[in-house]
Parts: C-alpha cells; structure tokens; sequence
C-alpha cells in the first residue's frame, strides 16, 4: 500500500517511492539519504514531526513535508 509518509506507525520499515519536491529542499533530502527505492525506519510520528533512520543515521522531517514523500508499507 502507498501512502504519504506522515501516515505511517511508528517502528515501521518503509520503502521510499517518491518525493514531491523540485526545489533544494528536494535535492537536500536526497542528500540524506531519502531517495526512491530506499528502505528508511519510522522512529517517531507525534503528528508533527517524524523522525526517520537510514542505517546508522536519524533526522527529523516537518509533517508537511513528510505529506510530499510517498512511501510503501
């Protein structure tokens, strides 16, 4: 099921599908790791803000950003 990422439970692993975003905010997230096809962990979803892990590394993504990035449960 593809949903938007600020749906998604805590302690989950997702799968990244796409970003909505064109500007540097989209190019920053890719930075980090956020990018199609890769796997990321939900480690708090307070319904503000998410906290995500890639590996080894966690950050914290604003909810309305979280709405633009689709991912797969």
């Amino acid at each position: 099921m593809i949903l938007p990422m600020n749906l998604a439970d805590e302690g989950k692993e997702v799968e990244v599908k796409s970003i909505s975003m064109k500007d540097g905010l989209g190019k920053r997230l890719s930075e980090l790791g956020l990018i199609s096809g890769n796997k990321i962990r939900i480690i708090k979803n307070d319904g503000r803000s998410i906290i995500v892990a890639i590996d080894e590394s966690r950050f914290a993504i604003d909810k309305s950003i979280a709405q633009k990035v689709m991912i797969s449960i």
